[in-house]
């Protein structure tokens, strides 16, 4: 599936982003990839799609909408743009023990490579995510990262 992100609305040729290809004009979409492929356009996130579930499995549509929110990663100076999996970032619960419902949503979710899933699942590495798409990491020493869509910044020092 290729993203393309534009801005409609505009009375001249905006600009559009092609995820793996970077920025290019409406009219380059429409000339290269128009007549070369089928395609549908949708708005960048159904909201009514975004309702919380309660279900360990990650709806196909909220995966789509954390890839669009998070393409990357998001352990701390992650390269990765190809994470292998979607992880909860609070683990789910399973049974009568369960936090309620809607523990599966938007905003507890977070892509992460395989490595870096078992470092948070079974290291002493710790995440919480505030707002969708900030996660805040803190390693086993103590120190803090902020990680969102510009990067990684440490905020804290261990003592």
């Amino acid at each position: 599936m290729i993203y393309a992100h534009t801005y409609p609305g505009t009375d001249t040729d905006g600009i559009a982003r092609v995820e793996g290809c970077g920025p290019v004009t409406e009219t380059w979409v429409r000339d290269h990839l128009g007549p070369q492929a089928r395609f549908t356009i949708r708005p960048v996130l159904d909201l009514a799609g975004q309702a919380p579930v309660d279900c360990y499995q990650i709806p196909q549509r909220h995966r789509q909408a954390v890839h669009l929110i998070t393409p990357a990663d998001t352990f701390p100076y992650s390269t990765s743009l190809h994470p292998d999996q979607i992880d909860h970032t609070v683990p789910y619960t399973h049974g009568p023990d369960a936090i309620g419902a809607g523990q599966s949503r938007v905003g507890n979710y977070g892509p992460l490579s395989t490595p870096h899933h078992r470092l948070k699942t079974h290291g002493r590495w710790r995440v919480k995510q505030p707002f969708p798409g900030i996660h805040l990491w803190r390693d086993p020493h103590g120190t803090h990262y902020l990680v969102d869509h510009t990067g990684t910044r440490a905020l804290t020092r261990a003592a």
